[in-house]
This record gives C-alpha cells, sequence and structure tokens, in this order.
C-alpha cells in the first residue's frame, strides 16, 4: 500500500533499553518514577519476561538493548522515521548511534521468536 511508518516511542518508554529490569535500581528521574500510571502497562504483564528475552539476544549479539530495539525499528522496510525520547544527552547519543548497526539474520530469528512467544506482552498473565 506504499504507507511509511512513524514509530511512538519506540523503547517503550524506556522499558526496551533495559533500565527498568532491576525495580530498586529505578534512576528517580526516569519515566516510571517520573509520571506515575503511565507505565502500567509494562509492569505485572508477560512484558518483563519478553524484555529479559530481547535483553539477551542483545548481550548475545554485542549489544545493549537499546542499539538491539532501535535498530530493528530503524531498519523495518516499511518505517520511515522514528521518534525517540532520550532524556540525557548520552542517551540520544546511543540512540543516534543505533541507525548505524545492523542486524544478523540469526539476531532477526531470535527477535522473532520472542516476538511470536509474547506477540501481546503488556497483557496480563
Amino acid at each position: 500500500h506504499n504507507v511509511g511508518l512513524l514509530p511512538y516511542s519506540p523503547l517503550a518508554g524506556g522499558v526496551l533499553s533495559g533500565k527498568y529490569a532491576n525495580p530498586d535500581k529505578v534512576p528517580e528521574n526516569a519515566r516510571l518514577n517520573m509520571f506515575k500510571g503511565f507505565m502500567d502497562r509494562y509492569l505485572g504483564s508477560q512484558n518483563e519476561a519478553a524484555v529479559k528475552e530481547y535483553a539477551n539476544i542483545a548481550k548475545e549479539a554485542g549489544l545493549t538493548p537499546t542499539q538491539l530495539a532501535l535498530s530493528w525499528c530503524f531498519h523495518r522496510e516499511h518505517v520511515t522515521s522514528t521518534i525517540i525520547g532520550a532524556t540525557n544527552v548520552d542517551q540520544l547519543k546511543e540512540n543516534i548511534e543505533s541507525y548505524d548497526v545492523h542486524l544478523d539474520e540469526e539476531t532477526l530469528e531470535k527477535i522473532f521468536a520472542v516476538y511470536k512467544k509474547y506477540t501481546d506482552p503488556t497483557k496480563a498473565y
């Protein structure tokens, strides 16, 4: 249909960056704490398990979870751009540099397997 896609929040409010993996170490200025209730759909659901599996794929590929998620998003055929939301310069740098990361076929297959396992991870168990 030749329709482009402009993903909003490709890191799911920072969840796919892995920074919320340990609830006891969530930074005070993180979205999870700044906007109470906004991130509830990512808590108490299959999301934690899916994010953990994506983070493991990133580690195996020698990438950060952010690089994995954004590279996957940036290089989809139908994605014309993305709306990223860095809260500091280091995050912005990593987000922009993720565009230059290209995922190999094996990594893409692993990502797809996790996607198939958790098609809608924000649903409760």
